[in-house]
Parts: C-alpha cells; structure tokens; sequence
C-alpha cells in the first residue's frame, strides 16, 4: 500500500493521509514539521486509505498541532504502521475449550499505530499515533499481573477477505494443550511488542505467536516467529518488533482459562 512509503514534503506545504479513522496532517515549515491528527470512531469509519497527499483546502482549524525541530534540509517523511507499546488482551466470540493433546490457532486482529518519521537515510521518529483509541486493563493476578490494551475482537478461526481493515494487523496465535486438563480459553494476551508488521495486498500481518500450555501451576512456553507468516502472500517487513526476541518466553499469564481434569 503507498500510504506506507516515503513521500517528498516541500517548505510550506501541508501533506493529508487517512487509513481507516484516523487522518494525519504533516506540515513543513521553515525547519520544522508540525503533525495533526483527528479520529472518527472506528464503528462510524470506513476502511479508507490514502498515501500522504498535498491539500489545496485550508486545514481545519479545529486542529491541534505539535512541533518538532528537523532540520531545513529535510524534505521527506514516512508514514510507519507499529504495533502498540503494551500488551493486548482479546476475546474469543465465545470462550473456546482445546482437550488435552490439541491444538487451535486464533486469527487475532489488532488496531495499529502509525509512527511518524522525518528523513531518509536516518529517519527521525517524531511521534507514534494510535488508529483506534482502546482502553486500558490489567492482567494476571494484582501482585504478578499487567497493565494491557483491552481490544474487542472475534478472534477468528478462518481468515475472510473481505472483513480486511487497513488500520489493523492480522496476528496468528496458535495454543497447544499439554497439560493433563482440558483448557477454557477465556482471553489471550498478546504481548504484541515482539511482533513485527508486514504489508500483504491489502491487510497488515504479523508473525506468528506459538503458545504450549502445560498446566495452572507452571508458566506457558511462548515462541513468536521469526519469519513472515504463511498463511497469506505477504511483501516487505514494515517494522521490527519494539523488542525482539532470539529465545522463548516462559509466561504463566498469555492465556486465562479455567481447567477441568476427570476427561
């Protein structure tokens, strides 16, 4: 998608860009560029997408900008799609029971945030904006536990082409049961820090996240991919993870279930 790649911005001119409900403003003044935002609710928004553009209309003055300092030289930004800087917890449509022994593997859809970046060679990172506004919430017990993004999603089985949102990710989570209990999984929590994003015709994806449940009392083993995912034709990467990962995690609280033994 263009919306993704460089574009040139000259002195004095205002550049628009819009993917799903949220549109940017990037202006370039002097040696400054200044950046505006403005945001429908996701429910009220279409899955529009335009690369940034220059504007022949004032900007609406209902905008509040922010100013940062890059140089007169610079006359290039980019517009960056990142995961977001916490974790996130999801819903099934319905809590899902995986018997002992079994696998099932959660298509996971995650709202984006869209960094902006001034520069070529050494891109500078001026702000990072959220597509969707979400809320917050904990996870895990009050001693051990964290804070997270709580996100309304289907968590679907079977990919659909057409329900594609340009201002969300596509995340594939896999959850095998090795424990001697059958798992209720109620939530997923996704630490997406270690995702990256990639560019497929027209949906984001991510890597793939591999969870091995063995039991209440010990910790999950997690593995996040380290190659594109497989399910769709996917391009370039568009962005590492904000914290790469070369090992294995041991996490007791990815999944909240509740066991049930005598199956």
């Amino acid at each position: 998608m263009d919306v993704w790649k460089p574009s040139r911005i000259e002195p004095e001119q205002c550049l628009r860009s819009r993917i799903g409900p949220l549109s940017l403003w990037v202006k370039r003044l002097h040696d400054e560029v200044l950046v505006a935002v403005e945001r429908l609710p996701e429910a009220e928004a279409d899955d529009e997408v335009l690369a940034p553009a220059p504007i022949t209309e004032p900007e609406p003055e209902t905008l509040s900008w922010g100013r940062w300092i890059v140089g007169s030289d610079t006359d290039v930004i980019q517009l960056v799609p990142v995961m977001p800087d916490r974790p996130v917890v999801v819903r099934p449509e319905l809590p899902v029971k995986i018997p002992t022994g079994h696998e099932a593997l959660f298509f996971v859809s995650i709202p984006i945030w869209v960094q902006v970046t001034a520069g070529e060679s050494q891109s500078l990172v001026l702000c990072e904006e959220p597509t969707v506004v979400i809320s917050g919430t904990w996870f895990g017990d009050p001693t051990s536990g964290e804070l997270c993004y709580a996100v309304r999603t289907r968590a679907r089985r079977v990919i659909q082409d057409p329900e594609a949102r340009p201002h969300r990710a596509i995340c594939p989570v896999r959850i095998r049961n090795a424990a001697p209990s059958q798992l209720d999984v109620q939530r997923l929590c996704v630490h997406v820090e270690h995702l990256r994003t990639y560019e497929a015709e027209s949906q984001l994806w991510t890597n793939e996240v591999d969870v091995t449940f063995q039991g209440e009392e010990r910790p999950g083993q997690v593995d996040y991919g380290k190659e594109p995912p497989t399910f769709r034709e996917v391009g370039e990467m568009l962005s590492d993870a904000r914290r790469p990962l070369t090992n294995s995690l041991l996490k007791k609280s990815l999944v909240s279930f509740r066991s049930f033994t005598g199956m």
